[in-house]
């Protein structure tokens, strides 16, 4: 560390000897490199403002001492700004790999219990286990305020489920036939949807999910993604609103679109298992 202390202090005496002695753009862009250059050499805020002191002292010995201690804060403040912006995208970058891992655990996880074959032993029961499982899981995977789907099949039967963040919070579930006309007239092509903020406020939106929620406050965020058996048939919809921060994210969306698949395939296998349990409780 010493070494590289010493190396990292002799070039940065002397991009600040050019910059005092030119006090342009150019000069001042090596202070933002070397800023940059301390991340990747493992320096910190305070070993950088230790560099930057030790050069000062030695440049206020040949140099008017206002003008460069001016200077040279403007040429430290550059620095630093470098160093702490590319330490925040890396803090950032590290947090969202964590998050992206976690989400991996957790959907492998449910990946496995919905593979369970005893979840199909009674095959009401657990289709609405298999919804209820599934947005509980979405909710918390995407970060939304609410989470619900419904599957209904050709002989009419329709399985909702719902979830809220929080007990006592307003839990008014949205008509879903409303929604899923919404959803197959903005993307009838695609298994997927999101919308943000921006994308709510257009009057047309705005109405109708204003309408489905029946009073309930402005949606801020629209997650949805199609629950399709493995012949491309819809079964149904899963959907979140109202991120807790910001709007969804691409990631947001390609969770949802995953864990989907997944209930999707565990409904269908539920669905299977169906004439095995009659033909059982019959004989």
């Amino acid at each position: 560390m010493n070494h590289r202390l010493d190396d990292f202090r002799g070039r940065y005496a002397a991009a600040l000897d050019a910059y005092l002695q030119a006090r342009d753009e150019e000069a001042l862009s090596a202070g933002y490199e070397l800023g940059r250059a301390a991340v990747a050499e493992e320096l910190g805020p305070l070993e950088l403002a230790g560099v930057h002191n030790e050069v000062l002292v030695s440049a206020l010995d040949v140099r008017d001492p206002v003008e460069t201690v001016t200077a040279a804060g403007e040429f430290f403040l550059e620095s630093l700004s470098a160093l702490e912006m590319v330490q925040r995208v890396l803090r950032d970058s590290r947090e969202s790999v964590r998050v992206e891992r976690n989400h991996a655990e957790m959907l492998r996880r449910l990946s496995a219990f919905l593979a369970d074959a005893s979840l199909a032993l009674d095959a009401t029961g657990s289709l609405e286990e298999i919804l209820q499982l599934a947005v509980e899981h979405a909710r918390e995977l995407v970060g939304a305020d609410r989470c619900s789907a419904r599957i209904r099949f050709a002989e009419g039967v329709a399985i909702d489920a719902h979830v809220v963040a929080e007990q006592g919070a307003d839990s008014v579930p949205e008509p879903p036939a409303e929604l899923a006309a919404l959803y197959a007239a903005l993307a009838p092509e695609r298994r997927s949807l999101r919308l943000g903020a921006a994308d709510l406020a257009a009057p047309p939106v705005r109405r109708a999910l204003e309408g489905a929620r029946d009073g309930a406050p402005p949606t801020r965020g629209w997650l949805v993604a199609s629950l399709c058996a493995l012949d491309g048939t819809e079964l149904g919809l899963i959907q979140a609103l109202d991120k807790n921060e910001g709007d969804f994210s691409e990631l947001d969306e390609a969770v949802l679109v995953q864990l989907a698949q997944m209930a999707a395939a565990a409904v269908e296998r539920a669905r299977l298992y169906e004439p095995r349990r009659r033909r059982a409780r019959e004989a």
